[in-house]
């Protein structure tokens, strides 16, 4: 069988570069014991604020640079643990970290209440006299919509330090599915082939459906091992945060999330979301006819496992091999639209500053994330795999990152972030652009269809996958608010009956393995973070339409959307680039786009 490496022995060329973090653990030691100084620096500021605009300056620029400080200590050891669960010294690195982070918003949880407190014309009159004033306007006036939201000192500084106690239900989800998840192994050929969350996407996409099959349930009875478990950890976190919308005045747990992101409020009107849903049902009978085509093309048969929801539905082609160093060629040519601007730093991070930790390892953890802050390189964790499929997800994941490199570039610490609205507008756009070239670049009919499935493995996530999630994620929470409880049978099988809609009776379900897929996201311990995916997709899609046939204007209105950052609301940072996510159209815009796919599929397959 092969045995994945331990993580000390990967190359390391296929890991990332933390040594620019933080070059050891005892450096890293030594800014955790800074961090956790520096909450006294905080404190002296309460009840100054009306002070003079002096005061204000210091207060919120010492807060917001401790607070990277603390981040990045806190940013340094979740990294590490990512690449390996099973190391108890990252375990124990995050912890302190965390408790640290905690401690710093506690100590600062007087600002926004304080702030709140001081008449608009005062500060008005303030970033008049201090010009360094004048960058939080954008912040100032957010906070103020959010006024009836924010509450007293003393309650703003109790939910401060819940936060890390409210967290554990998704620490405690982490750790069993990363650390203790354990999955048998499956045979090819005589031999065994380990299953992990580091392997299971190449084993999904393996030529021989035995091996998918087996895959597939093993992965599932993994996760099934730990059901209960994980329906109680998603209950408790799914109570954390209904319970801080009810303390906020909310009226339900989805207001509060389309309103709140981490600097300044998101204000996404909720007929965002209800488009959303209400679009994909009434477009869920192109999907019915794509599983159709599908089946036929698979010889009139079609199983779960040949349509996993966390990854790529069985191949009708192989991919094609490629390795990381050509799919990141492959990348940089496909972004050349976006001019040198862009690509130079891309290709900077690909082959020279390490970005990518690529490697399969022991103990690795699922799935792909790019993360970093300011003044960080905008790491990316992944797994990699020799096809098409990786290439889509490096492209993906560089759409974050390199979204994040020129919105911290750009923005000062206040805005050196950005909303989730926007980011997966980024990530999937980058596909987008990616896949245009490779289809103009194929020289024949398998050529074009290997490109094409990396496709429909992109919208079937997000707009077929997620989408389905949405749904069940708002039920769940409509659930919890209504004082109902969640179970892992109730979850296994809501979430079953939602698929199977979407199949329109093409699939051939294993309903208990099906209905498992829940434990596969932790997407969903993110509250209403999945609904974001298929808005992203179909803005991504219309904007990269948009700089394939404008050129040079879409390119620089797309450039100047991602240095925004949170200098403004989400929805005006893609008024920008053009696209206007208050109308259905973009969405609509991303179903025609799917609907030409299948279209061209048809064409392919017979």
């Amino acid at each position: 069988m092969r045995t994945l490496p331990k993580r000390s022995d990967l190359p390391k060329e296929q890991t990332w570069n933390l040594e620019a973090f933080f070059a050891s653990e005892a450096e890293w030691r030594a800014a955790l014991l800074e961090a956790a100084r520096a909450v006294a620096e905080v404190r002296p500021f309460a009840g100054r604020l009306a002070e003079s605009a002096a005061t204000l300056r210091t207060a919120l620029q010492t807060y917001e640079t401790r607070m990277l400080q603390a981040m990045k200590v806190f940013q340094y050891a979740s990294l590490q643990l990512a690449t390996d669960g099973t190391n108890p010294a990252f375990t124990r690195m995050v912890g302190e970290a965390r408790a640290v982070v905690t401690q710093l918003a506690a100590a600062g949880a007087y600002l926004e209440p304080e702030l709140l407190r001081i008449p608009a014309e005062t500060l008005e009159a303030f970033m008049q006299a201090e010009p360094a004033l004048r960058v939080y306007r954008h912040y100032l006036e957010a906070l103020k919509t959010r006024q009836l939201h924010i509450l007293s000192e003393e309650v703003e500084a109790v939910l401060a330090s819940a936060a890390d106690p409210l967290s554990a239900h998704a620490a405690t989800a982490y750790a069993a599915t990363n650390a203790d998840m354990q999955f048998r192994p499956v045979e090819h050929q005589g031999e065994p082939l380990a299953v992990s969350h580091s392997t299971i996407g190449e084993l999904l996409v393996h030529e021989s459906p035995e091996v998918r099959k087996a895959a597939w349930a093993s992965y599932a009875d993994g996760h099934l091992a730990f059901k209960n478990t994980l329906a109680a950890t998603l209950q408790g976190s799914i109570k954390s945060f209904a319970f801080q919308a009810r303390t906020r005045g909310y009226p339900s747990s989805l207001e509060m999330a389309l309103a709140v992101s981490r600097t300044c409020g998101d204000n996404i009107p909720r007929a965002v979301y209800d488009n959303l849903l209400a679009i994909f049902q009434a477009h869920l009978p192109t999907w019915h006819r794509f599983w159709r085509i599908r089946k036929k093309a698979l010889g009139g048969r079609l199983h779960s496992y040949d349509v996993p929801i966390y990854d790529a539905p069985a191949p009708l082609v192989p991919s094609p091999k490629i390795s990381f160093w050509e799919a990141a060629e492959t990348i940089c040519r496909g972004m050349e639209p976006l001019g040198p601007e862009y690509v130079e730093p891309m290709r900077r991070g690909l082959f020279e500053e390490r970005w990518v930790d690529w490697g399969q390892n022991q103990g690795k953890r699922a799935g792909a994330f790019s993360s970093g802050l300011k003044g960080t390189f905008p790491y990316i964790l992944m797994s990699w795999s020799d096809d098409l499929f990786s290439l889509s997800t490096l492209a993906h994941e560089l759409g974050h990152s390199m979204h994040s490199y020129f919105t911290r570039q750009t923005q000062p610490i206040i805005y050196a972030r950005y909303s989730l609205f926007v980011a997966e507008v980024a990530s999937n756009f980058n596909q987008a652009l990616v896949r245009a070239r490779l289809l103009r670049e194929a020289q024949t009919p398998e050529q074009k269809l290997a490109v094409l499935e990396e496709a429909f493995a992109n919208f079937h996530r997000y707009l077929f996958v997620m989408p389905t999630l949405a749904r069940f994620e708002l039920e769940l929470y409509t659930r919890i608010e209504q004082g109902g409880a969640l179970t892992a049978p109730y979850l296994m099988e809501r979430l079953a009956e939602l698929f199977a809609e979407g199949y329109g009776g093409q699939v051939e379900l294993d309903r208990e393995r099906l209905g498992a897929g829940w434990m596969h996201f932790s997407h969903l311990y993110s509250p209403f973070y999945v609904y974001q995916y298929a808005t992203g997709i179909a803005a991504a899609n219309a904007l990269a339409q948009d700089v394939l046939e404008q050129g040079e204007p879409a390119a620089r209105r797309y450039l100047d959307f991602l240095k925004a950052g949170d200098s403004v609301y989400p929805l005006e940072a893609l008024k920008i680039a053009g696209i206007d996510m208050h109308s259905p159209e973009p969405v609509e815009r991303g179903f025609g786009v799917l609907k030409s796919m299948v279209d061209e599929l048809e064409k392919l397959v017979g």
